[in-house]
Order: structure tokens, then sequence, then C-alpha cells
């Protein structure tokens, strides 16, 4: 899996128009409508389950941290996603007005040894880590760029070495 943390806008599919895009508003009342757009790109392109799976997990854990955590002081931004759909993978682009976090740079906590110690919650971005192929920031003029990158037949899996992060 490859993570990045840019300054400059990503060289992927932006000289192009998307596949398709949603707009919403970042409040948990709009997870639904994201939910029903990824349904409706699973059936317009012929995605396969288990890569539709990959996809609305990630997009519901990203799009879930931005709502809860991107807006400290209760005000009401918007977050766009933007699909394309390419010969050898998918790009889909997470834009918001978001306080500003690159969830490349964070570091994750480590594993609960038991049940016991394990807590609810906090693993949202690691999810992210293992069901995407590639991961990229960039810090924008009015918030966040996240690109989510996944490979046509890929297991979006990392590397064992990878996998303990």
């Amino acid at each position: 899996m490859t993570l990045t943390r840019r300054t400059e806008r990503l060289a992927l599919p932006e000289t192009t128009e998307p596949s398709s895009q949603i707009e919403i508003h970042a409040r948990i009342e709009q997870l639904p409508d994201l939910e029903h757009w990824v349904e409706q790109l699973a059936l317009e392109f012929l995605l396969p389950p288990p890569l539709v799976q990959r996809i609305d997990i990630c997009l519901t854990e990203l799009v879930s941290n931005v709502i809860s955590y991107g807006y400290p002081n209760g005000g009401l931004g918007t977050v766009r996603i933007r699909f394309w759909r390419q010969p050898e993978q998918i790009v889909i682009r997470i834009d918001d007005d978001a306080t500003s976090f690159d969830p490349t740079a964070y570091v994750l906590p480590g594993l609960p040894s038991s049940l016991a110690d394990a807590t609810s919650g906090g693993r949202g971005i690691r999810l992210v880590r293992h069901f995407t192929d590639e991961l990229h920031h960039v810090t924008a003029a009015a918030g966040n760029q996240l690109t989510l990158v996944f490979r046509i037949g890929g297991t979006g899996m990392l590397s064992s070495a990878d996998s303990r992060q």
C-alpha cells in the first residue's frame, strides 16, 4: 500500500471529468445518500461485490470521520466525492472543507492484546489503509483532499510487514 502526503495536487485523473460524483452536507443523516450512491456505482460500472464492499467501508469510515471530527465548532460543511473508473483501477477523491487532517500521517495506536483490552471505535483509518491500494492526502486551501485508489482485481491488503501498522 502506498501512503503519501503532498503539498500539491496529485496527478491522477483530475484532468478528466469524473465518471460520477456526489456532494453531501457534512451531517450523519447524509450517510444513507452516500451508501445509495455506492450501490448505484456498483450497478452502473459492474463492480464486483468484494470491491464494492471495500469502497463502501472506506467511504463510510472517512466521511463519518469528516462529519464527526472535522467541524469542532459545530459548523456545517460540504463533502464532495468523485469517482473515476479507469481500466486498471478505481480512483475516488474526497474533498471537504473541514479542519485539516491527514490520515496518511496519523500514527495508528497499537492493537489491544486481548478482547478485554479492546475499546469500541478508533479503527476506521486502519480499515481504510487495509482496504485501499493507495491513499494520498493533500491539504487544500479550504480543507482536505483525499484520494483513494482501488486496483481492479486487487485485494487492498497490505503486505505482512505493513499490516502491523
